[in-house]
């Protein structure tokens, strides 16, 4: 056992039925940490190329990070790598709760999944163990009544001490964007449930009790005490803070008053009904705020809605969720909102890619290019809640339109003639709530990002939209390249440690990077963070360029490029394509990559340690 890591990944063959546990080489620990760049070495090293990612042979990672599990404040979150079948790219995915600690107290780094279950199956990770167990009796059975059997029979009377990763009946459909659930919270972009259900694994469940190892205790604890002041005390996190009161709610205020809120599919980037579901207004739904395993923000609350078809709760919405189901499909109704977040969740399916194929759908149906037999009879226009909760129910069961809508846009986009243009996707992964025609820089984020269009790679909504640290014009274009970059290098850096992003408010890289030192008791600087943050970041591109992908897919919807909107802030706005062509050149430049081609440079894969890596 390496202090700050337990240094043991469970192997799973789910073909053969069998399992084993394999201790990490140190040398892969130093050098890839955990999280993203633990995962992308993995599947880089282990996943041949071109392997379908329904097909038995690809991997299904649950991975953590040297400070899973500890009581250091806003790293209780875990990480899925896969190949993801919605993109066809690298994918990560990661959830906060309490999954990732447990796994760590079960005694186990992570899991590597491979193979298909000749019938269903769960998995149960307890005392470093791994074992096969049987799932016949709960395929087909929502998320929260699998988590709810699975705590019952492994609780051992004490429910709350297990935890349960479930997919639903989403991810048993091979929805594309179907995602995995562990107590309401969700990996939920790109795909990782419909991996998981094309293998007939139903869930995993983990107990333990193990204390993680620390090398040096006294200064650990010490950066952690100081870490939870700093985040008490911070103006947006801390106590009195925004986070705290409300989450990513009012964010929805701030992309409307920006010109950048995405609406009725992407025509418009302001929406009139706002003001009917910001966070004032699901303020009136709050049940109780929710929190992470040994987190002091508390950025969540469940909410309830009561309508004619009954009762519904969920853990959120968030923003993306409010914008999704919300401005993108022109519905003002909390309510509605509320309900499609609680049968995603439940179904298990990403809210942002159910909401926006949605959304797509409407515009095809109100530009007459799906017929009424098309959608079944479905009422499918901008702003009817009814029947953007009848889809969510079709989708997850692919049934009628359904079936066509759970491919996603971009798939869909090819079978309805005339909708490319419309189809708002990047690689295959349907954008989240940011219009770059209002943040220029945003735009290079989603077309650079490696799992395709994503707000959580890098977000220049703190930079362009807020000016922090300090104000830059978010029209224009010079200067983003290096912003990008650093903020990928931040981002990747929390996905590493498997830290929370809402924490990095707070918590500085100098401040992981110290605490890792403590836990590991082997130096580690702030360099040596970001040096592991540019290696993932690196092996995901040559993961990306080896699955055929290149500068032709970093690129955006037509529609921000030919469409300018019409009102608000950003009216006239659109994304120049001949200074996002400059702008993309000069990040690959910056990114230390062939300028013309995006391939890692020979020389920055030496200074990273990855020379050997070939591009295939």
């Amino acid at each position: 056992m390496q202090p700050g890591h337990i240094g043991r990944i469970g192997w799973i063959d789910l073909t053969r039925g069998t399992t084993r546990v394999e201790t990490l080489p140190e040398e892969t620990t130093r050098t890839f940490l955990g999280g993203k760049a633990l995962g992308a070495h993995l599947l880089y090293q282990h996943l041949k190329p071109h392997t379908d990612p329904y097909a038995p042979e690809n991997l299904l990672l649950f991975l953590t990070g040297p400070l899973t599990g500890t009581r250091f404040p806003a790293v209780s979150r875990s990480g899925v790598m896969t190949r993801s079948p919605l993109t066809g790219t690298f994918l990560d995915s990661y959830s906060g709760g309490i999954f990732g600690a447990r796994l760590r107290w079960a005694g186990l780094d992570g899991l590597v999944v491979a193979g298909r279950s000749a019938e269903p199956a769960y998995l149960l990770v307890e005392d470093g163990r791994v074992q096969l167990r049987s799932a016949r009796d709960l395929w087909g059975l929502s998320v929260f009544e699998t988590e709810r059997r699975l705590k019952e029979a492994h609780g051992g009377g004490r429910p709350d001490r297990t935890s349960v990763a479930a997919i639903g009946i989403g991810g048993e459909n091979r929805v594309r964007y179907a995602c995995i659930v562990n107590e309401k919270r969700v990996h939920g972009r790109g795909g990782a449930g419909a991996v998981m259900g094309s293998k007939n694994l139903k869930a995993v469940v983990v107990r333990g009790e193990r204390r993680i190892p620390i090398a040096d205790e006294a200064a650990f604890q010490e950066i952690a005490r100081r870490c939870l002041r700093q985040t008490s005390a911070h103006p947006v996190v801390g106590k009195g803070g925004a986070f705290r009161s409300a989450g990513t709610m009012r964010t929805i205020d701030l992309t409307n008053a920006t010109g950048t809120l995405p609406t009725r599919n992407w025509q418009e980037n302001t929406f009139a009904g706002t003001e009917e579901i910001n966070a004032d207004a699901f303020h009136r739904h709050q049940l109780r705020p929710r929190s992470c395993y040994a987190c002091p923000i508390g950025c969540s609350r469940d909410t309830r809605a009561s309508r004619a078809d009954g009762e519904y709760i969920t853990e959120g919405p968030d923003y993306e969720t409010m914008y999704a189901f919300g401005a993108n499909c022109g519905v003002d109704d909390p309510g509605v909102i509320i309900a499609a977040d609680q049968l995603c969740d439940d179904y298990g399916i990403d809210t942002i890619s159910c909401g926006v194929t949605i959304g797509f759908a409407m515009e095809c149906r109100e530009r007459g290019l799906l017929s009424d037999q098309d959608v079944d009879g479905l009422d499918l226009r901008f702003g009817n809640g009814e029947a953007l909760l009848a889809a969510v129910h079709c989708i997850a069961r692919r049934e009628g339109v359904g079936a066509l809508l759970a491919e996603g846009v971009k798939r869909a986009s090819e079978q309805i003639p005339g909708s490319r243009d419309f189809a708002i996707h990047v690689k295959g992964m349907e954008l989240p709530g940011y219009d770059p025609r209002g943040m220029k820089g945003q735009g290079l984020t989603y077309a650079v990002s490696d799992r395709g269009g994503c707000h959580v790679r890098a977000n220049t909504l703190r930079t362009e939209l807020m000016g922090l640290p300090v104000p830059v014009d978010r029209y224009a274009y010079a200067g983003k390249a290096g912003m990008v970059r650093e903020l990928q290098i931040a981002y990747a850096s929390c996905d590493c440690v498997i830290a929370c992003l809402f924490g990095a408010f707070a918590i500085t890289q100098e401040d992981h990077a110290a605490a890792i030192a403590a836990a590991t008791g082997r130096p580690f600087t702030r360099d040596d963070l970001r040096t592991v943050a540019e290696r993932a970041w690196n092996l995901t591109r040559l993961f990306n360029l080896r699955e055929g992908f290149g500068p032709g897919d970093d690129t955006l919807p037509e529609r921000l490029f030919s469409e300018a909107s019409t009102a608000g802030p950003s009216q006239g706005e659109v994304v120049d394509r001949e200074s996002f062509a400059q702008l993309r050149a000069e990040y690959y430049a910056v990114m230390g990559w062939d300028r013309d081609t995006g391939v890692p440079t020979a020389a920055k894969l030496r200074e990273l340690g990855l020379e050997r890596r070939e591009q295939g």
